[in-house]
């Protein structure tokens, strides 16, 4: 089988004027009809959707919500980028450039489950299980493009359906099925979108997905979308969703699994540059990732953003620092105070992660994770908060379980402003923040901000935190509507 090669676009979630994706034909290795009528053709397309899927999480994708939210902050050097991040100025011809890249990996997705699905493919030697396990994948990444497009440009589904909203404000992202390049489809609602196609998707692909599959050829076994992988993404997908018993209940799966602990001390703070075995015979905190390496034609944005820039050697861009507001919530004690951000002498006061220190010395590879098992911790933690049961477990015992493993004070009651905090510290860049503030409907609130004032706090409810549909998708097609507050920009 083809092995995954993670050609990461360096800057696919650069801020950017987007073509429109919707109506182009979406660049997949092997997309022809001549190459899926084979399943050796079917699982080089899959390759490729796991190339297109992730290669948002191997650019800008985690660190551009933690600039945003407060985790970081524009560093004392003025590089001229992540300027825009921190102060929300999106507009229509300036967003996230994860529409395009979402749409392109989900018509890929789409070309290979119709082949599949119409089965007119050779099937000389080739089982039933593994055509499964392959429908399985594009499922999972169909879902997972999906589930990032309704998070990045939409309301969150709680507050919608708390507050009666219907309308514009209340729509999600258009659901494409086919293959179709004369299609003007209009957005689907938010709740749709969960329960017409990520929900079933990820349902499925649990159904469909032998229990001992990973992926053939690759170089990195948390980089392929396993059961386990599945399960995960659907005990987050259920917390955005508020289905807290199954969200308890999928986070259990994954922690009873037993592929996946917590590590302590230096060996958390080693799993970020690879010199200690994190694979899952090993006992691994990541579920899913991205791999990034030189030796695949792949790089990440991360380490060249975050690290400092030093006097010498080693420097990095040092675009983006930790904030002070991040770092006056770790205790003094937190390994990931202590062993994952750093300062230096040429610019005293400020800290800088090391969280991605590249590989080899070369600050621009680094694996991203996309999954980790601290998450299902905390997940379960606050499904059980809310009402969710989880025989012999509670709440207070799971979240602790997460902060005095990094070494710092229990917490004494489990509280959702406790539970926010606790996440915040935990996926510093790596792009949980925005989500969970949105879901959570906290409105970002900052000290540590010196620029334009008038932009230092977004309140939530605001039509801001749905980023602007590009225009290019709105000017081509009559059925598209735009954000609400983008429509004039």
């Amino acid at each position: 089988m083809k092995k995954i090669i993670l050609s990461i676009a360096v800057l696919a979630l650069a801020l950017s004027s987007c073509e429109d994706f919707l109506t182009k034909e979406p660049p997949m290795d092997q997309s022809d009809e001549l190459a899926l009528s084979t399943f050796e053709g079917i699982d080089g397309a899959t390759a490729g959707n796991y190339r297109a899927v992730i290669s948002w999480y191997g650019a800008s994708f985690p660190l551009t919500f933690d600039v945003m939210c407060g985790n970081g902050m524009v560093g004392p050097v003025n590089t001229g980028r992540m300027r825009m991040e921190p102060a929300w100025n999106y507009t229509s011809t300036s967003t996230m450039g994860l529409w395009s890249s979402a749409y392109s990996a989900i018509l890929g997705c789409n070309k290979a489950l119709t082949a599949i699905n119409e089965g007119k493919f050779s099937r000389d030697g080739v089982s039933d299980e593994q055509i499964n396990n392959i429908k399985a994948e594009n499922l999972f990444l169909r879902a997972l493009a999906y589930f990032d497009l309704v998070r990045v440009y939409a309301q969150p589904y709680g507050y919608i359906k708390a507050n009666g909203i219907t309308g514009v404000e209340a729509m999600g992202v258009p659901i494409v099925l086919k293959d179709d390049l004369s299609a003007r489809p209009s957005r689907n609602t938010v709740a749709e979108v969960y329960e017409n196609l990520i929900i079933p998707d990820l349902v499925e692909a649990e159904r469909l997905m032998s229990d001992s599959y990973v992926r053939a050829g690759v170089k990195d076994v948390v980089a392929t979308v396993t059961k386990p992988v599945i399960q995960a993404l659907m005990a987050r997908v259920y917390l955005h969703h508020e289905d807290w018993q199954l969200a308890a209940d999928y986070a259990t799966k994954v922690i009873k699994n037993g592929r996946f602990r917590l590590l302590s001390g230096d060996r958390f703070v080693s799993m970020w540059d690879g010199s200690v075995d994190v694979a899952p015979q090993s006992g691994s905190e990541i579920i899913f990732e991205v791999y990034v390496s030189q030796s695949d034609g792949s790089r990440s944005d991360l380490g060249d953003y975050l690290t400092a820039p030093e006097v010498a050697g080693g420097a990095g861009y040092g675009d983006v620092r930790v904030s002070n507001d991040l770092i006056d919530l770790y205790d003094a004690t937190d390994v990931r105070l202590t062993g994952l951000t750093k300062t230096n002498s040429r610019y005293p006061g400020y800290r800088w992660s090391t969280k991605y220190p590249g590989k080899g010395g070369l600050l621009a590879y680094n694996n991203v994770p996309v999954l980790r098992i601290s998450e299902m911790y905390l997940i379960r933690s606050e499904a059980i908060s809310r009402g969710a049961t989880v025989s012999g477990v509670t709440a207070i015992d799971d979240l602790n379980r997460v902060a005095t493993n990094r070494n710092a004070e229990a917490y004494a009651t489990v509280t959702l402003d406790n539970l926010f905090e606790e996440s915040r510290k935990e996926f510093l860049f790596e792009g949980h923040i925005f989500f969970d503030m949105k879901r959570l409907q906290k409105s970002l609130v900052r000290t540590d901000y010196d620029l334009d004032p008038l932009t230092k706090n977004i309140d939530f409810p605001s039509y801001r935190w749905a980023l602007p549909i590009p225009e290019n998708d709105i000017l081509n097609n009559k059925n598209m509507d735009q954000n609400p507050g983008y429509q004039s920009k």
